[in-house]
């Protein structure tokens, strides 16, 4: 039952994931477009803050791309479903359970060709362009950040897309209702508590879930290409 999963969602995203499959490859290569050893420069460790300030600014580029990748698949993991009011899945000798597991096995699967073509783009990217001495290219670590990158937004969003608009439309709700009342919260209670005073709560909460060991702290890590 896996292979007609997997032919079922890659009829329902190719038109999409195509793009963003030409876009892994080619942000690398973007990256570090223009980057090289200039004639001129003073010493290896000007030449070398010349490349990390050139890189950083496509550094936020990198995970923007990786969560529009898994939003992507997700949302086109329940197309069919939707657009047919989960018949197909109910025809099927499948558990619930069993059908999900299949499903979401074939987004994942799916979620490696843009990584594939971001390893790719890495690694050519790096070969294109002398390094200067101190620094280092890590195009498999960003390569692996990237895939758990998709992964992550991806089965975030596919979680969210299974259920009925109501079911999101609340999840989404109690968001905002939780940033809301946070700041409300803060500011009422700061006289009280000195603490609040220096820390917002809701700030707080997405810290702890943006930083490590924090469950989006992938989105947040180093994605530097180059680094010392």
């Amino acid at each position: 039952m896996y292979q007609p999963m997997l032919y079922l969602h890659w009829k329902q995203v190719r038109l999409a994931l195509i793009p963003f499959i030409v876009a892994a490859f080619g942000l690398p290569l973007m990256a570090v477009q223009g980057l090289g050893l200039v004639p001129g420069m003073d010493g290896p460790s000007l030449e070398a803050y010349r490349f990390m300030s050139e890189v950083q600014l496509w550094l936020p580029f990198f995970p923007a791309l990786a969560g529009g990748i898994g939003v992507t698949l997700a949302l086109t993991a329940w197309n069919w479903d939707h657009a047919h009011r989960h018949v197909y899945a109910l025809s099927l000798p499948l558990t619930r359970v069993e059908y999900t597991m299949l499903k979401m096995g074939a987004g994942a699967a799916l979620a490696l060709l843009p990584a594939a073509a971001f390893w790719m783009g890495a690694h050519v990217a790096a070969m294109s362009i002398t390094i200067p001495e101190g620094l280092n290219a890590y195009p498999n670590h960003l390569a692996l950040r990237f895939f758990l990158a998709i992964l992550l937004s991806y089965s975030l969003l596919f979680a969210m897309a299974a259920g009925t608009i109501r079911t999101t439309i609340q999840i989404v709700s109690a968001v905002v209702v939780f940033v809301v009342a946070g700041n409300i919260a803060t500011e009422l209670l700061a006289p009280y508590f000195d603490l609040l005073t220096r820390t917002n709560i809701v700030e707080f909460a997405f810290e702890m879930m943006m930083e490590a060991p924090g469950p989006f702290a992938v989105f947040t890590g180093n994605w530097s290409l180059i680094d010392v």
